[in-house]
């Protein structure tokens, strides 16, 4: 489906006709029309950004346009880099480097930007995705399993040490700290450093708060009553930054300009209350306000974007207690309203804003724990209607909403959620217009949690990371693949080959196809080195006696990487 670009041209006649033809006010700028269109999921990487006004505009307006991105580089216009103003347009576009596959950018156009009639009277938020190009085609082979910690909730990724490539970002529970593993390009990932966050840390969001060009972190702690916010220097080292207090419970929180004055703002969600927190940023990373917004009990997961299409940020939060999602909406100066409660499946733990049909406005799906996934369309004002649900291979957790088969819509990839079960990674495809189909299922280690996608080692695809609170504590890395890197046909209905723990140094459980009588481990050249049964889907492999290296597991047709240390 080709994505759209660009809001109605026709927009710019028609504000022309609207102006009065003799009078003697002048009448300030509007705003008529963007490209990338907002919410589009397919914008190319390099295309500039482009804000189109109802007449010229003053040079100085160009610093009215800020730009984010979100895993590389942050607050993209700044003085090395900036906005330009050329007639009644204001642009930016990404020449210092592209956008990173599948990334999202935000953007505001503040009231600083200005015409001969004054200036602009209401601020503008919007946001995009970018392109998704590799081979991959949504087939995830089993990559490095890493000790990281000793209870891992969540993970995420951003190009923290800004060298073009996705790092790690490991919330680790019970060191109260985030965990940071830097990326070599290829997917490979190092380091020990630790970033002291609050107790219990839970949740990690990457965002540029004070405006520097780089990625600090943004902490929710469940056992604390704060958000921890880290500064990065640049180079990917963190100091500890402001607690921003907030009730008890925080089991995550949003960035986003909610009051469209340029800097990200932060918005947070606790199960111990009936309220989502709103802080307003003063720009440098330093947050403020008591404003709580009252939603349904028992508050879990939450998204923000502009579902109404007026040029601000809403944000909708799932109600686990009363099978709810809660949409509010942004009256512009980041006040929320509203009472718009959406019915969804049972026991709802996480909750995305998308736009999954293409339609121009962002739909909303939620996470279901004893269901699958809810998908509720737009109708471009921000209420949500429909009745599909779709099927995961163990309840609902955490979901990712990304491009993964590479053909310009987002799919959906969630984790499991039913304790004590095997966890799982479900994928589901979307045709391009909403109804997902074709579930693929992932197995990695018991409670899996967090999920995240980026193009970890260059290629161009999304590959996946999940943070598994398990024994091991561990983060796994799959890598996204056009096919079964067998062969086409009955292997890919089959759950992938996966080896627990990855790296290893001596024994590893290793997750088979039903079909498989035994697991071979092989070296570069092919050559069998070893043979072990399996029995109900599993095998035990002992790796004693291998030199430290790459080696390959091979069950049923499938094939999977295994790092000997």
């Amino acid at each position: 489906m080709t994505p759209r670009y660009s809001l109605a041209p026709a927009l710019l006649g028609m504000a022309a006709a609207l102006a009065p033809a003799g009078g003697t006010h002048a009448q300030a700028p509007t705003l008529v029309a963007v490209s990338p269109a907002a919410n589009a999921v397919a914008a190319p990487r390099t295309a500039p950004l482009v804000v189109t006004a109802s007449q010229p505009l003053t040079a100085a307006s160009a610093g009215a346009l800020r730009v984010f991105s979100g895993q590389r580089g942050g607050l993209r216009t700044r003085p090395a880099t900036p906005a330009q103003a050329t007639g009644s347009t204001l642009s930016f576009a990404p020449t210092a480097y592209p956008y990173l596959p599948g990334e999202t950018v935000q953007y505001t156009v503040t009231t600083a930007a200005a015409g001969s009639g004054g200036a602009l009277a209401r601020p503008r938020v919007g946001q995009f995705t970018t392109a998704v190009g590799g081979s991959g085609r949504g087939y995830f082979q089993a990559g490095a399993d890493l000790v990281v910690g000793s209870s891992t909730y969540d993970v995420g990724l951003a190009d923290v040490d800004n060298d073009g490539d996705l790092d790690l970002l490991v919330v680790d529970a019970n060191s109260r700290s985030v965990q940071i593993r830097l990326n070599d390009g290829s997917g490979n990932f190092s380091g020990s450093q630790s970033v002291a966050a609050g107790y219990s840390a839970y949740s990690v969001t990457p965002g540029d708060v004070d405006g520097d060009g780089d990625l600090d972190l943004l902490v929710a702690n469940f056992g604390g009553n704060s958000l921890s916010v880290c500064l990065n220097n640049g180079g990917g080292n963190f100091s500890p930054g402001q607690q921003v207090p907030v009730p008890a419970g925080s089991l995550g929180a949003t960035l986003a300009d909610v009051d469209g004055d340029g800097d990200l703002d932060l918005l947070s969600s606790s199960p111990y209350t009936s309220t989502v927190h709103v802080r307003v940023n003063n720009g440098q990373g330093t947050f403020t306000g008591t404003q709580d917004v009252p939603v349904g009990g028992q508050n879990n997961g939450m998204a923000t974007g502009d579902v109404d299409g007026d040029g601000d940020v809403d944000f909708a939060v799932a109600n686990k207690f009363s099978n709810t999602v809660s949409v509010r909406l942004n009256d512009g100066s980041g006040l929320f309203g509203g009472t718009q409660d959406v019915a969804v499946g049972t026991r709802p733990n996480s909750v995305a804003l998308a736009d999954v049909d293409n339609d121009g406005d962002l739909d909303l799906l939620a996470t279901t724990e004893y269901g699958g996934t809810s998908v509720r369309l737009n109708n471009g004002s921000g209420l949500f209607g429909g009745t599909q649900n779709v099927a995961l291979a163990d309840g609902g957790w955490k979901m990712a909403m990304a491009d993964v088969d590479a053909d310009g819509d987002l799919d959906l990839v969630a984790t499991g959620s039913r304790y004590p079960n095997l966890g799982a990674i479900s994928v589901q495809l979307n045709d391009g217009t909403g109804v997902f189909s074709g579930l693929r299922t992932l197995p990695f280690g018991s409670l899996v949690y967090g999920v995240a996608a980026g193009d970890l080692d260059g290629d161009g695809d999304l590959d996946l990371v999940t943070a598994n609170y398990d024994n091991a504590s561990t983060v796994s890395v799959r890598f996204n693949q056009a096919q079964p890197l067998a062969t086409a046909g009955a292997a890919a209905s089959l759950p992938a080959l996966a080896a627990f723990p990855n790296p290893t140094t001596g024994r590893t459980a290793l997750a088979l196809p039903p079909a498989a009588t035994s697991a071979e481990v092989l070296d570069g050249l092919g050559r069998v080195l070893r043979t072990v049964p399996a029995r109900a889907g599993s095998a035990t492999l002992d790796v004693a006696g291998l030199a430290p290296g790459l080696y390959l597991v091979r069950a049923a047709g499938q094939v999977a990487r295994l790092v000997v240390e």
